[in-house]
């Protein structure tokens, strides 16, 4: 407030003009499923090898998140929420008097199940054995290395159970007793713990469940992401292409512009078979940071990958191929043709080919969220000013500027909304700012047209050689 009274000269400084606008953070995956260890329904930042470590280093035994880890972490790219929902209390089975093999080489048995829990009792001959004296153990892998060679030998032990976890474990939610969230709905807490929203959603096998698809497909509503869902492990190429329709019994029956469809499963250096939307997740975190969010994740190389659950026939120029039939329907595939290697191929969410808007393409789909989230938050510090025509401009301006500075655009316009009363508007306290744009897209399909002619014969007659 100015002082009643001053003889002299001051100064009032008031911030006008319009602000910069940062662009959100897209290179986040949320990743939801069972570890052999780590924190239970917490949400954990993750992003190296080391960091997944945390939730066990066994693949191929039916945890989810070791598996996710090894194929994420190979892109080297983004950034993971993730969230483990196996809980010792209650995921578990005990297993009584189970014979031991002892390899006498090596000294060394394994259990039938990884994980062990504490608790466990080794025999032989039916005397107990003492821990770091008679025997050591790796309770993650379930690998027993004895002092000596014992015959006779087994144990009693309880094992982390992942196939105790449920559908509900998987999607959680909202615990009254304990003010807290559980499984994916944990993930709608990402902003105002970490300042951003995971972008790309994947529940790596449970996701074969309709149940979780749509639960995955409304989180991705809720935070402007997208989906990945794969079809099930042992799909074929008819029920897959068939799982878009009213008759399909797979996970595929949505339209929804939230959800991107992956098939088939590919096998990896280790002869696993690998989730082909948590390669898309690491390979979308890869394609966000070395080329933009603009560019889209087909035609580029899939890593660790030597082989498709289902062989698929892909030719560029064949519109009859496998891949491009998969492609027509909504479903992104592998393309693996001569030379090519392992591929990803197609552009397309799961609203295609029901909606021709161009938000059907993934990339265009994500420039919007991008773009919308990004302007949402520069225009917090406006709030509650005074309006009038320095708001106006700074808010103009912010978006004008900003949408002026992206790479993702061909074009965009920006200005006051009057297909609003705005002497109306204002008097309600709102300020209706309208921009329209329109974002780069794939070139998916590339036309040549090739005429065969005789009208060059005529240079032989023009330029005669001497």
């Amino acid at each position: 407030m100015a002082a009643a009274y001053l003889h002299g000269v001051e100064t009032i400084r008031i911030d006008g003009g319009s602000s910069p606008v940062y662009t959100v953070d897209g290179a986040i995956t949320a990743i939801i499923g069972t570890g052999l260890s780590g924190a239970v329904n917490e949400l954990i930042v993750c992003q190296t090898v080391k960091d997944f470590s945390q939730f066990g280093s066994v693949v191929g035994a039916g945890f989810t998140l070791p598996d996710a880890a090894n194929i994420w972490t190979r892109y080297q790219s983004g950034v993971a929420y993730v969230v483990n929902v196996l809980d010792p209390a209650k995921h578990k089975t005990q297993v009584a008097n189970e014979p031991l093999t002892v390899d006498i080489d090596t000294l060394i048995a394994k259990t039938a199940h990884p994980a062990l829990m504490a608790g466990y009792e080794i025999k032989a001959n039916n005397q107990e054995l003492r821990e770091g004296i008679d025997y050591t153990i790796n309770t993650e892998f379930g690998e027993i290395t004895f002092a000596k060679n014992q015959t006779n030998a087994e144990i009693t032990y309880t094992y982390l159970d992942p196939n105790k976890v449920t559908v509900a474990d998987i999607m959680g939610g909202y615990v009254a007793a304990t003010g807290k969230r559980t499984g994916m709905e944990l993930m709608t807490e990402g902003f105002n713990r970490l300042g951003a929203d995971a972008k790309i959603i994947i529940v790596p096998d449970y996701d074969a469940d309709p149940n979780v698809a749509a639960a995955m497909i409304t989180l991705a509503e809720k935070l402007e992401a997208i989906a990945y869902i794969a079809a099930p492990k042992g799909t074929n190429l008819s029920q897959a292409i068939q799982g878009r329709g009213s008759l399909g019994n797979i996970n595929f029956q949505t339209s929804s512009d939230r959800a991107q469809l992956f098939y088939p499963y590919v096998f990896g250096t280790s002869g696993q078979l690998e989730s082909l939307a948590t390669h898309a997740a690491g390979l979308r975190m890869k394609t966000d940071v070395d080329q933009g969010y603009w560019f889209s994740i087909s035609n580029h190389e899939l890593l660790g990958v030597t082989g498709i659950e289902v062989p698929l026939t892909a030719r560029l120029e064949d519109p009859q191929a496998e891949t491009n039939r998969l492609n027509e329907k909504g479903i992104t595939t592998v393309f693996n043709s001569y030379g090519t290697g392992f591929r990803m191929w197609g552009n397309r969410l799961a609203c295609f080919p029901t909606v021709t808007h161009i938000k059907n393409f993934e990339t265009a789909q994500r420039t919007g969220d991008l773009i919308d989230e990004s302007i949402r938050r520069a225009q917090l510090q406006y709030l509650d000013l005074p309006i009038d025509d320095a708001l106006i401009d700074s808010l103009v301006g912010t978006v004008r500027t900003y949408l002026g500075t992206l790479k993702s655009l061909v074009g965009f316009s920006v200005g006051l909304d009057y297909d609003y009363d705005l002497a109306d508007a204002f008097s309600k306290g709102q300020v209706p700012i309208k921009y329209d744009y329109t974002p780069k897209l794939p070139a998916e399909r590339i036309t040549n047209t090739s005429v065969m002619t005789r009208t060059y014969l005529a240079n032989l007659v023009s330029n005669p050689t001497v």
